[in-house]
């Protein structure tokens, strides 16, 4: 980064005896900034606020939601800091329940990474404005607005990220290591909680390159930028090593399953060199592969995604679902699609063509971060396909909200000062349009959400039978854990993940071995294949099970269980 000056010096100035790569840029203010930042906070804090979901979700969301307060490992990577955070969130007498601590803690982290953003813009361009109009098209977009009003962890590595590369920035500005440290350390705990994020680092060594006459890394402290780069992720290995034990209760179930399906050794029971092993594998993410919703590369993929993730960005969705959601669909392919595509806007065209206008400026440490961190997401995203990879993109809605940024920038060099100005007052059309658009689809209050928050409370008081075992899909179980373990407080109820490697054909026996045990063993409803079969069950089990969509397991007569993956 250059030092700051004003954008019009004369040629014979010191603008003009700077290196090729400089670009000048106007003083910063303070009281603007502040101004700016507090008028970001109060309108995303409004907006996220009323979208807020009040309650406990599904999925990851869910497993979020009721490890926090268990201080428990999430799925791989673990996603320690964001739990030990929850946890501390979780703690806070505020709000309805832990869930809703755990959504409002998404929406703090959602706030904070938008004001990194306008920070980052800010420092890029020198000015106020363009960082505000950058902020709101990242904030209002609705892949990270609805990751900003609900448990998940693409917000909360986004802040991260957001963060570390202001802290970047920084130490391109002053030259001072206590950036540099932090930035190592900031970016080190975005990397720990997503290691995919390693793909956005070229644009950071691209930002170096920019700059490396003027930042020259010594060996010292090039090596303390690594060891605290690596501080991290040797924390959340730790973590993983005191807090998986099958005697805690966010562990005790998935322990349960596995020793019943004699998938091996607790992990408490691994020698320590093997138990090392795995948390480092498990922390790195490598525990993901083979996942069923993983699927091989293939340039046909390649083309959808494409396909998909152009349709969000234009601003189409805005006008029309492309798969109308309550129509049955005609094939599964087209129900798989239907559920890929996603629904709403981010960025949006206005935003894409103020991108466009980033080259106007010849901003090239600021053009090579925004096309950096969009480029190497990009890549990421076409390499996995799991129906849900547009929640992947948050780093690059990044790139392009400091790419719209600098656009933004761009239009104050028309030399008619009043076209500018109004043009420059235009651009505030794109976040406002996003926030318009985008509402209907991140409001909890529709007709499913209430649903499943009614559903919940209703299986939240139903008596269970004695000894209770429910078998049930990674989504709903997640739900059911959160349920009886942190608002009901049933520990006694065990919940059990049917994953791919609990055979069809494997589940009667396995199911006879829990009665044998004591147990009264019950499935979730949707995950029966069958809509025969859920009848029959429904009949052979009591009408306030029924009612909670859990039936009774099968009796030995009925022949094997059939349960959906």
């Amino acid at each position: 980064m250059t030092p700051r000056t004003d954008a019009r010096t004369k040629p014979g100035g010191a603008a003009a005896s700077r290196s090729p790569s400089a670009v000048a840029v106007a003083p910063l203010g303070l009281w603007p900034a502040v101004a700016a930042a507090a008028v970001l906070i109060v309108a995303l804090g409004v907006l996220y606020g009323l979208t807020l979901f009040p309650g406990v979700s599904k999925g990851d969301s869910a497993e979020l939601q009721y490890m926090c307060p268990l201080l428990g490992i999430c799925h791989p990577p673990g996603y320690a800091f964001e739990v030990v955070v929850g946890w501390m969130f979780s703690s806070i007498p505020l709000g309805p329940g832990v869930a809703w601590r755990i959504n409002f803690m998404q929406a703090v982290c959602g706030i904070a990474g938008c004001l990194a953003l306008f920070g980052i813009v800010r420092r890029l361009t020198g000015r106020t404005w363009p960082g505000l109009i950058a902020a709101g098209l990242l904030g209002l977009s609705v892949t990270y607005w609805a990751k900003s009003v609900v448990a998940d962890v693409y917000v909360f590595c986004g802040m991260f990220l957001a963060l570390g590369i202001y802290a970047l920035l920084r130490f391109t500005e002053q030259r001072r290591s206590r950036w540099f440290y932090l930035a190592a350390l900031l970016l080190g705990i975005t990397i720990s909680q997503r290691p995919a994020e390693l793909f956005v680092l070229p644009a950071l060594g691209a930002l170096w390159f920019l700059r490396r006459r003027d930042l020259r890394l010594g060996w010292k402290r090039l090596a303390a930028g690594v060891g605290l780069a690596a501080l991290p992720f040797a924390a959340s290995v730790g973590f993983y090593l005191l807090r998986e034990d099958p005697a805690l209760l966010h562990a005790r179930d998935d322990a349960f399953r596995d020793a019943i399906l004699s998938k091996g050794p607790a992990f408490t029971e691994l020698p320590p060199m093997r138990r090392l092993r795995e948390a480092v594998l498990y922390c790195m993410g490598f525990k993901a592969a083979g996942r069923e919703d993983f699927t091989a590369f293939s340039w046909a993929q390649v083309g959808w995604d494409l396909n998909k993730y152009a349709w969000r960005l234009s601003g189409l969705g805005a006008l029309h679902d492309r798969y109308d959601p309550e129509e049955t669909a005609a094939s599964e392919a087209v129900a798989l699609r239907q559920r890929q595509q996603g629904r709403g806007t981010s960025i949006g065209l206005l935003g894409l063509v103020l991108a466009g206008l980033a080259c106007w400026r010849r901003r090239r440490e600021g053009i090579v971060l925004g096309a950096g961190l969009f480029a190497g997401n990009l890549l990421y995203y076409l390499y996995m396909h799991p129906v849900d990879n547009l929640d992947f993109v948050i780093p690059g809605l990044m790139g392009l909200s400091i790419l719209a940024g600098l656009g933004t920038d761009a239009l104050g060099a028309i030399r008619r000062r009043w076209l500018a100005r109004t043009l420059q007052g235009a651009c505030l059309a794109a976040p406002l349009f996003l926030a318009v658009t985008n509402y209907r689809y991140v409001d909890p209050r529709n007709q499913a959400d209430q649903m499943h928050l009614q559903l919940c409370n209703l299986v939240r008081v139903t008596p269970l039978p004695k000894n209770p075992v429910i078998i049930g899909t990674y989504t709903r179980a997640q739900t059911l854990r959160y349920v009886y373990w942190i608002e009901a407080g049933r520990t006694n109820v065990r919940v059990l993940i049917y994953r791919e490697r609990f055979e069809p054909t494997a589940a009667y026996e396995q199911i006879n071995a829990l009665r044998k045990k004591g147990y009264s063993v019950l499935i979730s409803s949707e995950g029966i294949r069958s809509e025969q079969k859920r009848r029959m069950l429904a009949g052979w089990s009591p009408r306030e099970l029924v009612d909670i969509g859990i039936y009774w397991a099968y009796p030995r007569r009925h022949g094997p269980v059939r349960i959906r993956r």
